[in-house]
């Protein structure tokens, strides 16, 4: 434990003895790693009385830089625990086809992490637990450097026998929802993210938890989802028809790590992706 990791511990617990127990120490040293880091500061970062914790406003500020600094450490302790194989994430159906190419172009090999979302992916880079992704945007891009591998047509997934021909009428259709995806994601996910005063009101349809349940829902005329035309291929249904839609936007693949990483392992990936 850091002085950072102690005051931020402390910051969002605002209790001495919670904060403590959370990281595992005892309540002395965690008082000695604060008054440590205040005295290298020379500011208070707390107001402190028998019945309560308060930040300062000195404390107020410095969280935000604390939190950054803290996740920082953490991941380089995983990376340095598992100091190995180069850790790939990917969402297990979203790497366009490509991975295999890529992997058999590296000198060594690989582990494999699967994310159900690129920002799930995103979080792993920056948490330490993966070293480069291959991830469909848009995903959150903080403290990571990104390059487009390719783009390539979405297409509408529908009930065979009963497809729309257009944007506005499958738009006008129950649509797959995501649960736990944030707004930015939903409506990429839904076909919203070109809507224009012309769009027909949204319809939401049932939630899947995965590509399965999603296919699963299309086939039994519940709703209508939205997928790369390379995943659409592997996935061939009886009772689905895929069709590219005119105004759909496009899927974009992209090679994504942390913006610190000096790593050749990760280099060696990110060149090896760009030539697929």
């Amino acid at each position: 434990m850091n002085g950072f990791e102690a005051f931020v511990a402390v910051a969002e617990e605002l209790h001495f003895g919670r904060a403590a127990d959370r990281l595992g120490v005892s309540q002395p040293t965690l008082s000695r790693a604060v008054g440590g880091l205040e005295r290298a500061l020379g500011v208070t970062l707390f107001d402190r009385t028998t019945r309560r914790v308060a930040l300062t406003p000195e404390g107020e500020a410095m969280l935000p830089d604390a939190r950054t600094a803290v996740d920082a450490t953490q991941a380089a302790r995983r990376r340095a625990r598992r100091a190995g194989a180069l850790v790939v994430v990917s969402k297990p159906d979203g790497d366009g086809g490509l991975l295999p190419g890529i992997l058999a172009e590296l000198a060594e090999p690989a582990e494999l992490l699967f994310a159900t979302t690129g920002d799930e992916a995103a979080n792993m880079l920056r948490d330490g637990r993966g070293d480069v992704a291959l991830v469909a945007a848009p995903f959150d891009r903080t403290g990571l450097d990104v390059e487009q591998v390719r783009a390539e047509p979405r297409v509408a997934a529908q009930p065979r026998g009963r497809e729309a021909t257009t944007l506005t009428e499958v738009l006008a259709r129950p649509a797959v929802t995501w649960p736990g995806v944030d707004e930015r994601l939903d409506a990429y996910y839904r076909a919203r993210d070109r809507e224009t005063a012309g769009s027909p009101p949204a319809r939401y349809g049932p939630p899947a938890k995965d590509l399965a349940e999603a296919l699963r829902l299309v086939e039994l005329g519940q709703a209508v989802t939205f997928l790369p035309e390379s995943v659409a291929r592997r996935y061939p249904r009886d009772g689905i028809a895929y069709r590219r839609i005119e105004g759909l936007s496009d899927a974009r693949l992209q090679v994504a790590w942390p913006e610190t990483s000096r790593s050749p392992r990760v280099a060696a990936f990110v060149r090896a992706a760009l030539r697929q």
